[in-house]
């Protein structure tokens, strides 16, 4: 028989967890508040094209957000100095499924999704994955067309690193939240003061943004297509206002400026950061970015000669369609002009190998980024070259410097969780009746944020037909992939919620 005090004892709940989800719930009502406000600039596009119903949408929507967020923030209110790394992971990963729940209200009242596919289409969204289950996008609203393409923009940088940028938080917990949506190898810091680095991404992102749209505006593009288009490239998501995507606007020239687009957002903006203060040199001694462009340059030259040498293509169109591809792939986009399901082996083996790879830490770019794999492939030559010399010291060196063997570990325990999710997940997906091709692609899609994938999932495919069950696992890797991992593989983790 269970006795009073040690019932007591058990039910008894630390103060100071109490504390701590009083600071996440006051941080997840101020980010719904500040979501729900974004809802606004679809809401005045829909209003600007005459479409009452779907304002009305998008208002209800707004004022459901800012309504709850607002009774969170009045009845939840605390000092945030003491926010703690586990806090902040918590309040990061629990914010990005909640906005994720918020966007996906307008999909069902105006476009009129079921919640699961409503999920699937706002999670593709937010995460910059590209992946779709709407068939027929040109038929959509507008101000639903652009809230769609808007939802890859605001996810590029980060819901919590603009609010940081925009809104007053203490020093402590703004680096928390900020490590929490960004976990890569080694934050930049370009300022000492981490709202100081968020306003600078933020300033570099709208730069690349406005730049970009002009540039497509002079090719012919109209404002509303060059927006969302925009929106998706300097996002690195895929969502285009055309059912057939790129290819839809028939212009070389548009092609060959979002090649240059996505190269420059799947650069690290710490680079670009250095270039626009005099710096060009770091860019070129970088050697995360050689590599990167190295393998872009190297694929894009593999393809376009097996394309040129197997087709009636002409060299241009062989070179231009090739390296739209890796580069869409590679920087995790995923736009389509191409149907590379009709290529060679080999072009759709180096197309579903750069699925894994990704762009390069810092920017907004997925997958596994392109440092983690030049580390890897160095710490498995030093595991060969110290099978062959077992006496001799051979320290990993990027950049002529050596990496920390802390560094090292953390690489090999993401690429280890990273492979295992994919494996796991793949198999979840295949339960549910899909084929191989198309489970292993969809999942490595997923988890790199890219968007078309193999087999049933191709560039001139969709993901509607899928089991919601394949759906849910998908989603989950989408999140799992933008928070690299470890943010919300720990909220699942029980010792994680201990003290």
């Amino acid at each position: 028989m269970t006795t009073r005090s040690s019932y007591a004892g058990q039910a008894r709940v630390h103060p100071s967890t109490l504390s701590g989800a009083r600071r996440v719930g006051y941080l997840l009502s101020l980010l719904l508040m500040f979501a729900s406000l974004t809802l606004a600039v679809p809401l005045a596009v829909s209003a600007g094209y005459g479409e009452s119903e779907t304002v009305g949408d998008f208002a209800a929507t707004l004022l459901i957000g800012v309504v709850i967020g607002a009774a969170g923030y009045f009845f939840l209110r605390t000092d945030l100095a003491g926010l703690s790394r586990r806090e902040g992971f918590a309040a990061v990963a629990l914010g990005w499924m909640m906005v994720c729940a918020l966007g996906a209200v307008p999909f069902m009242l105006a476009g009129g999704l079921d919640p699961i596919n409503a999920w699937f289409e706002t999670v593709s969204g937010f995460s910059g994955t590209g992946s779709s289950v709407i068939p027929d996008v040109e038929g959509l609203p507008r101000g639903l067309a652009f809230w769609r393409s808007f939802t890859h923009w605001l996810g590029g940088m980060g819901f919590i690193a603009l609010y940081i940028a925009i809104f007053p938080l203490m020093g402590v917990g703004a680096m928390q939240l900020f490590r929490a949506e960004a976990p890569g190898l080694e934050m930049d810091r370009l300022r000492p003061r981490i709202k100081s680095t968020a306003r600078i991404l933020w300033l570099i992102y709208l730069g690349m943004s406005v730049i970009l749209t002009v540039f497509l505006m002079a090719g012919g593009m109209g404002w509303f297509d060059a927006v969302c288009q925009m929106f998706a490239a300097i996002g690195t998501g895929g969502f285009s206002t055309k059912n057939t995507g790129i290819a839809g606007f028939h212009s070389a020239y548009i092609d060959w400026v979002i090649i240059v687009a996505l190269w420059v957002a799947s650069t690290n903006f710490a680079l670009w950061w250095a270039v626009l203060g005099g710096k060009p040199k770091r860019l070129l001694k970088d050697p995360e970015w050689r590599f990167y462009t190295l393998v872009l340059l190297g694929c894009s030259a593999v393809v376009a000669t097996l394309l040129y040498l197997q087709s009636d293509a002409s060299l241009h169109d062989s070179i231009r369609n090739a390296t739209f591809v890796v580069v869409t792939t590679a920087s995790t986009t995923g736009f389509t002009l191409a149907n590379y399901e009709e290529w060679a082996p080999l072009s759709q083996f180096i197309i579903f190998m750069l699925l894994f790879m990704g762009g390069c830490a810092g920017s907004t770019a997925g997958a596994m980024k392109a440092v983690r794999v030049l580390l890897f492939s160095k710490l498995a030559w030093r595991g060969l070259f110290s099978t062959v010399h077992p006496q001799a010291v051979a320290s990993p060196r990027l950049g002529g410097r050596p990496v920390p063997v802390a560094t090292m570990q953390g690489v090999a325990t993401f690429m280890g969780l990273y492979l295992f999710t994919w494996v796991v997940a793949t198999a979840g997906v295949s339960l549910t009746d899909v084929d191989f091709a198309t489970a292993t692609s969809a999942v490595a899609t997923a988890m790199g944020g890219v968007g078309p994938g193999l087999g049933k999932i191709g560039p001139m495919d969709n993901f509607l037909w899928m089991h919601p069950a394949a759906k849910g696992i998908l989603t989950f890797c989408m999140l799992a992939g933008r928070l690299e991992i470890v943010t919300l593989m720990l909220i699942f983790v029980p010792a994680y919620w201990r003290r």
